[in-house]
Order: C-alpha cells, then structure tokens, then sequence
C-alpha cells in the first residue's frame, strides 16, 4: 500500500503546483491527496483512517481561513500521533512553529514561496523517517516478545 501524502493549502494554485510536483517526483511510491481547507483535511484523514490507510505525511499551510495550520496540526497529531507534520509559512509567526513543534512533534516548516526541490527533498526524507520508525518500532515488538518467551523458559 503506498504511504499517502496529504497536502493542504487554500490557495488552489499552489495546491496544485504541490500537487503535480509531488506527482510526478514520488507518485510511484506516494498516493498524494489535496484539501483546500484544515476542516476538508480532518475529513479526508478521517475517511482514510476508516478505510486502514491514513495519511503517514501531512504538508499544511499556515495561514488558512476558518482553521489555521498550526491548530490543524496539533489536532492530527492527537489522533494520529506518528503522522509527518511539515508546515509551509510565508509568515514570519515563529510562535505558531514553536507550538507546532512542542504540540505536534513538528518534522520541519518551509518558508514560501517553497522552492521544488526542497519541498521535495522534504517529503523523501520524511517518508524514510518514517519508513525507518516504522521499522524500528516491529523490531523492538518482535525483541520484546523474545524476550518473554526466553523469561517464560
């Protein structure tokens, strides 16, 4: 199953500019989903959730009407505690990125306008953190449950 990214920006041009550009740069190993709006996001991670594939990267604007980016972030990471924030700002609102690290274990903010190549290198280096985490987290089970049986012995 590919790790899903979701993308969140209320403006449709840049949405769509994350979009094609993560498309064509990892859409081979990544399923990349959009939302317009923080509210549209929790919907969407809701939905996926529901179906046993929620999204393992979120990359969130910060200014959005209704809802903003950090508030979204921190919610996402209550309900799910392992998803990849990344936070795009062209604000420089430094106490929003303090609380979004504090809050919401925040992987890392990029400043728009972004540049491609960093967004990207971005979200690889998230999927393999994620991917190593992942792995990391089976190995400790699978060590625990020798354990117990080598104690049971």
């Amino acid at each position: 199953m590919p790790s899903i990214i979701l993308c969140v920006d209320d403006d449709k041009t840049i949405l769509t500019a994350m979009r094609n550009l993560l498309v064509s740069t990892l859409g081979k190993t990544c399923r990349i989903e959009i939302a317009e709006s923080a509210i549209e996001a929790l919907e969407i991670c809701e939905e996926l959730a529901n179906e046993g594939n929620e999204p393992k990267i979120v990359i969130s604007d910060f200014i959005m009407p209704g809802m903003r980016g950090d508030e979204l972030l921190v919610r996402l990471h209550i309900k799910y505690p392992n998803m990849i924030k990344i936070m795009l700002t062209g604000q420089g609102d430094f106490s929003a990125v303090i609380r979004v690290i504090n809050e919401a274990n925040l992987y890392r903010f990029i400043d728009k306008p972004f540049k491609n190549a960093d967004l990207v290198l971005t979200a690889k280096t998230a999927i393999e953190a994620r991917t190593s985490v992942t792995l990391l987290n089976e190995k400790i089970d699978n060590l625990a449950v020798r354990m117990d049986k080598l104690e049971s012995k």
